[in-house]
């Protein structure tokens, strides 16, 4: 009858099927066809994958049988110059982003991923902790978890659902185990082929209801004590600090309001150095630990800690809000990835600070490294695995040369200049064609560069971008956590928008419209050579 739901229960069996992975994310296709009198009158497909997912007390993750580590990332669902109106073409490449720097899982941070994320995750290979948003086991509390279970458990991607996250309320009560074990057992009842977690901020009692215990940030949980109280225990890292700064920031200073050195470089907030690496080390080393996911991938709109206004992101990305690299994404690619990486900081632009000691760092997966100053050459160092090199120099403008070796053979080369002054604008996108449907977007990024082509890292000039053909800018940014202007046109056929590039770079959203067009975006600055890029949509 109308309004009424039936059950109807069928089987099948498949020879040989084909199994989703991360390396192979293979989908399926089900087709439900409904018949009434033998006359079609409803048709529904449905996109799966095949795969088998356990967490074992001792082993960690496993994917069809073979452990697998975690290399993921919290993120919450927010772009410069689109805040959490993102089309679809802009996750999938914030996705593939991600994935360049060797990372395989997500986590939606702190509420349901949007169906449309987890379809790119289905087809990118990428796993996904699914989390609810709210944390309970009244009416409503059952009702969010269940459609949240209902509509996602056809996602392969899905590997884990997250009950909650750091309910201090209760983390340390025996109402919080007993509610944990309640929502643990309904979804369960929802899909029996998955465990659930919730993710734990330090308290002792709420994770004894849970089928994987998730631990937010072994500062606050003593992962290795209950580890030897609870061997049975299933193990997470639900939250992984990365300790990141502003993009290009190497120095703390009252003039520089909103903006802030990356934590990783001394130990006074976190009692440690490189805390970033003291979280994967710690996953990485331990086989029972099914791995990682660091807090966060991208910054984010909110919660600007440590600083306050006019700071109003959160600079805890590896990555910036447009999604340019820090230097910790560059850590992170060392160990997460099989690429030969070698990446120095900070770069060489350090006017100002001629003739001081300076730290220089490097990240990198070489045996060895070896750095030239100016000329003078400093001792070369061997990599500990997991780990990062360091050398003192006194600063002066010039160059900086390191050199990496795998056993015994120089494989990677990376030099740092001190820049000649800002001469030009280079646009670069990520596709040069899009479809004319009035969705898809090209991602354009814009460097400053000098004569000699180096990007100009301090270099901040106003950047006034044109528009012509049948599209529209849909946004602007530039990763700076504390510029006060707007970044989303008003506009909604925007043609024209300024804003200021920030550290050498920025970042235009272009967006098709429905009909076929050549779009040309022209950027100018004063006494800086223009430049312009075309997309085709079609």
């Amino acid at each position: 009858k109308a309004k009424e739901t039936r059950t109807c229960k069928q089987q099948l069996v498949l020879q040989s099927p084909h199994l989703w992975s991360t390396n192979d994310p293979y989908l399926y296709k089900v087709e439900t066809i409904v018949k009434v009198g033998g006359v079609v009158t409803d048709i529904y497909e449905t996109t799966t994958g095949l795969l088998d997912i356990t967490f074992d007390a001792d082993k960690g993750f496993l994917l069809n049988g073979e452990p697998l580590k975690l290399k993921g990332f919290n993120l919450h669902q927010d772009h410069a110059g689109v805040g959490a109106a993102i089309p679809e073409a802009l996750m999938a490449w914030r996705i593939k982003r991600l994935k360049e720097l060797g990372c395989n899982a997500y986590r939606s941070a702190h509420n349901p991923a949007t169906p449309a994320q987890l379809d790119i995750c289905d087809r990118e290979g990428i796993l996904v902790i699914d989390e609810n948003r709210l944390t309970g086991i009244n009416d409503e509390h059952l009702r969010l978890l269940e459609r949240l279970v209902k509509r996602d458990r056809n996602h392969p991607s899905v590997i884990l659902w997250s009950c909650g996250n750091e309910e201090w309320g209760m983390e340390n009560t025996v109402q919080g185990t007993r509610v944990a074990a309640a929502m643990k057992e309904y979804v369960r009842l929802l899909d029996p082929t998955r465990h659930s977690t919730l993710a734990n901020a330090g308290g002792s009692e709420l994770i004894k209801g849970t089928d994987v215990v998730g631990y937010n940030y072994i500062s606050q949980n003593n992962v290795e004590n209950r580890r030897l109280q609870h061997p049975e225990w299933k193990v997470v890292g639900t939250e992984e600090f990365t300790g990141c700064g502003t993009r290009g920031i190497y120095f703390n200073s009252p003039d520089v309001k909103g903006r802030m050195r990356s934590m990783n470089l001394d130990d006074k907030s976190y009692g440690v150095e490189n805390v970033i690496e003291r979280g994967w080390r710690f996953y990485a080393e331990h086989d029972w630990a099914a791995g990682a996911f660091f807090w966060t991938g991208f910054d984010y709109r909110g919660e600007p800690n440590p600083l306050s206004y006019p700071a109003h992101d959160s600079e805890f990305g590896v990555l910036d809000y447009c999604g340019f690299w820090k230097d910790e994404a560059w850590y992170l690619k060392s160990w997460w990835t099989d690429d030969p990486v070698l990446h120095i900081f900070p770069h060489w632009n350090l006017q100002g600070h001629e003739g001081e000691e300076i730290d220089i760092w490097a990240y990198s997966n070489c045996d060895e490294v070896e750095l030239t100053v100016n000329g003078k050459r400093l001792e070369r160092q061997k990599m500990p695995r997991h780990g990062h090199l360091k050398w003192k120099a006194v600063y002066q403008p010039g160059k900086v040369v390191a050199t990496g070796y795998k056993n015994g053979k120089r494989i990677l080369t990376q030099t740092l200049e001190t820049t000649r002054p800002a001469s030009k604008i280079i646009l670069k996108a990520d596709r040069q064609q899009i479809s004319a449907d009035g969705r898809d977007l090209a991602v354009v990024t814009i460097e400053i560069q000098d004569v000699k082509g180096h990007i100009v890292p301090d270099a901040c000039p106003e950047l006034t971008f044109r528009l012509e053909g049948d599209g529209r800018i849909l946004g602007v940014g530039n990763g700076d956590p504390s510029y006060p202007g707007e970044d989303h046109p008003r506009d909604k056929d925007c043609k024209t928008f300024s804003i200021p590039a920030f550290n050498g770079l920025a970042q235009v959203l272009i967006q098709s419209q429905l009909q076929p067009s050549t779009l040309t975006l022209s950027a100018t600055a004063n006494q800086l050579k223009s430049a312009n890029i075309i997309i085709h949509t079609k």
